[in-house]
């Protein structure tokens, strides 16, 4: 379908007896970001090896760009940015020719990957390293080599396997602004990272998997809203000094001078924290609770004892990809 950048069905993967993905189905849109999150063993390297024609279903389909990657993997690749966590960098090849030869591979011009390999380095902070070969490089450079490398061609599909791994706040800050400009022309990112905080910044849809199989899937604040409020931040000049008469029979800390954590059951007693702080003399600043993150929710969702979780009843209405908590079963493939 042309609408979906990647779409599958029922896509499996065993290993022996061991399903290391079970029956995933999924809809990324074009021109989005989708996180694929979950735990260590969870499946998402193998789904980003199937998605790229690397391996073979065991059961399911899927279609990459519109294209089967089994059938027609060497299209798809062409089309296809990718940043790996064995980045299988040329040690021999300066970070120049390292990045002119991918812009050329990948079909750019002579002149137009000159220029391209100038402006990502720039953007990426390798400008001064152009000269330098990759064995020469911090951890952290040779990241944005890998993902220099991975965005030199403007590629229709991004798959980034935790891209920030290594990076500085800057760097992390300016392969945002080249994802935004990527996507904002069409292209679509498919992400995997640890960081719940980046994921919850950068993606439209998440869907979080648990042994092979998604649990969940929506927009992060769809599944923030899943989770329970326990506790309330409050912050204002001075606050902890009233907090004490202001919250008797209450459960809180302070957090310096100027900030104190209450604790509530659920979202609606939050209103009734501040108002009793203002009464009793606070200038409150900024409320904020605690615990409905999108870190909050992947931890209820892959905890031990943790079910498949339906869909967030309101994610139909944010952008649109799915990724069904029970999938049908799988067929086979021809």
């Amino acid at each position: 379908m042309p609408d979906w950048a990647i779409c599958s069905e029922g896509l499996t993967r065993r290993f022996g007896g061991v399903a290391a993905v079970d029956g995933i189905d999924l809809r990324v849109p074009r021109g989005s970001v989708f996180g694929f999150l979950g735990p260590n063993g969870a499946g998402k390297t193998t789904t980003i090896r199937l998605l790229l024609g690397l391996l073979a279903p065991s059961a399911g389909r899927i279609t990459v760009l519109g294209r089967d990657p089994i059938v027609d993997g060497a299209h798809v690749r062409r089309r296809t940015g990718v940043v790996l966590e064995h980045h299988g960098l040329y040690e021999g090849l300066s970070v120049r020719a390292s990045l002119v030869f991918a812009a050329r591979a990948y079909g750019l011009e002579r002149v137009d990957a000159a220029a391209r390999v100038e402006q990502v380095a720039e953007r990426l902070g390798l400008a001064e390293r152009l000269h330098a070969r990759p064995q020469t490089l911090s951890r952290g450079l040779r990241q944005r080599l890998a993902i220099a490398r991975a965005l030199v061609s403007r590629p229709e599909l991004l798959v980034l396997d935790e891209p920030t791994n290594g990076l500085d706040a800057e760097s992390a800050a300016a392969l945002r602004v080249e994802l935004a400009e990527l996507v904002a022309a069409g292209a679509t990112v498919f992400l995997t990272t640890h960081l719940l905080a980046e994921a919850e910044r950068l993606c439209d849809v998440v869907a979080v998997v648990k042994a092979g199989r998604v649990v969940a899937t929506g927009a992060p604040s769809a599944l923030r809203r899943g989770t329970t409020v326990a506790c309330v931040r409050v912050e204002g000049a001075g606050i902890a000094a009233v907090a004490g008469r202001a919250l008797p029979g209450r459960g809180w800390r302070a957090e310096g001078v100027d900030a104190v954590v209450a604790d509530v059951d659920g979202l609606a007693a939050e209103p009734a924290v501040v108002a009793a702080l203002v009464v009793a003399g606070a200038a409150v600043h900024r409320v904020e609770p605690v615990g409905q993150t999108l870190e909050a929710a992947f931890l209820a969702l892959v905890g031990d004892g943790a079910a498949p979780a339906a869909v967030p009843a309101d994610s139909a209405a944010e952008p649109a990809a799915t990724a069904a908590p029970a999938p049908p079963a799988a067929a086979a493939l021809p």
